[in-house]
Formats: C-alpha cells, sequence, structure tokens
C-alpha cells in the first residue's frame, strides 16, 4: 500500500515539474517574467532594528542580512574578550538555522505523514509528532535567541570596562523614536 502511495506522489511532481517547465520555455525572451509579490521595492530596505551610540553619534548595530551584531566589530575588536563573545553570539545564531530546518520536517510529517499511515491511530500519531516537532523546535528557537542576547551585551560590557571614558550603549529597536508622520507631527 505504501509503494502504491510514493509511485504516485512521484508521478504527480514528475507531472508538475513537466508543466512548469514548459510553462517557463512557453514565455516568449522578449516579455518580462511575471512579477509576484510588492510592485515597488520599499526604500527602507535593508534595514537594522538595533543601533547603538558610541561617542554621541548613532550606529547600525546590524549588518544588512541580519540582526548579527556585525556593527559592533570594528570596535569590538580592540578588546578580545569582548571580540570572543560577539563571535559566540554570531555562531549560536548561525547553530539556530538548523531549527528551521526541524520546524520544517515536522510541517512535512503533520501534512504528507498520514497519507502513508494505515489506520487511523497511526494519522493522528504522525500529524500531533509533526506538529509537536513543529512547535517544539519553534519554543526552544525562541528561548535559545533570548539567551544568545545575553553574549551580545556581555560583549558590550567587556568592552565598557575596558573604555570607561568612551562607552558603547546599545539602544533597543523600542527605545528608538519613531519618525514624525507628516507635517503635522501627528
Amino acid at each position: 500500500m505504501i509503494r502504491r502511495h510514493r509511485g504516485s506522489a512521484i508521478f504527480t511532481f514528475a507531472m508538475l515539474g513537466l508543466v512548469l517547465q514548459n510553462q517557463a520555455l512557453a514565455l516568449p525572451l522578449s516579455s518580462p517574467l511575471p512579477q509576484w509579490g510588492p510592485k515597488s521595492i520599499p526604500q527602507d530596505i535593508p534595514k537594522c532594528d538595533r543601533s547603538f551610540v558610541y561617542q554621541g553619534k548613532d550606529y547600525p548595530c546590524d549588518s544588512a542580512r541580519a540582526n548579527d551584531g556585525e556593527g559592533l566589530r570594528m570596535l569590538l575588536e580592540k578588546v578580545p574578550s569582548a571580540r570572543d563573545e560577539l563571535d559566540r553570539y554570531q555562531a549560536n545564531r548561525r547553530s539556530l538555522s538548523t531549527l528551521a530546518f526541524t520546524g520544517m520536517a515536522g510541517i512535512l510529517i503533520a501534512v504528507m505523514g498520514p497519507r502513508f499511515a494505515d489506520s487511523t491511530g497511526s494519522k493522528n500519531l504522525m500529524i500531533a509528532g509533526g506538529l509537536s516537532l513543529t512547535l517544539g523546535s519553534f519554543a526552544f528557537g525562541r528561548s535559545r535567541l533570548a539567551a544568545n542576547e545575553q553574549h551580545l551585551d556581555r560583549a558590550i560590557h567587556l568592552f565598557n570596562e575596558q573604555n570607561p571614558e568612551d562607552p558603547i550603549s546599545l539602544k533597543k529597536p523600542e527605545e528608538r523614536q519613531p519618525p514624525p508622520s507628516g507635517p503635522s507631527g501627528g
């Protein structure tokens, strides 16, 4: 019974691939590709949600790719222990990206698993197990991200201990002032 379902799924995906390939080849070369998503690119991308103040000026804390604290590297390079904390912060963020794959695997198990199960109990177990895996990886990832922020705070603290005359202060997104909404200011 499992082989019959697997064969039909492979056939379905193969046919879908052929249809998509034929559709891609059917476009005339002079016509532009269809655009999905917003028609115009927002002007505020890439943006940084966090900033830090150093010597009275605001600087972006993160790179344009992610909230990785890379904007602090140039200053933290002066203090090896602070640089090590920043490296640990970035390494932990990269390792947490595997939780996205775990969550996706849970979704696939919950959606596709019941197709291959023989009984109702097995189907329910696949759905519950897949959703549990997804929710568990999400909750674990959020808690680890919150704990990981301590490395960034510690890096700034170590830098400030070595440079008390020019400290860094990290501004969280909620501490930033929103821009005025218009000429009337409200």
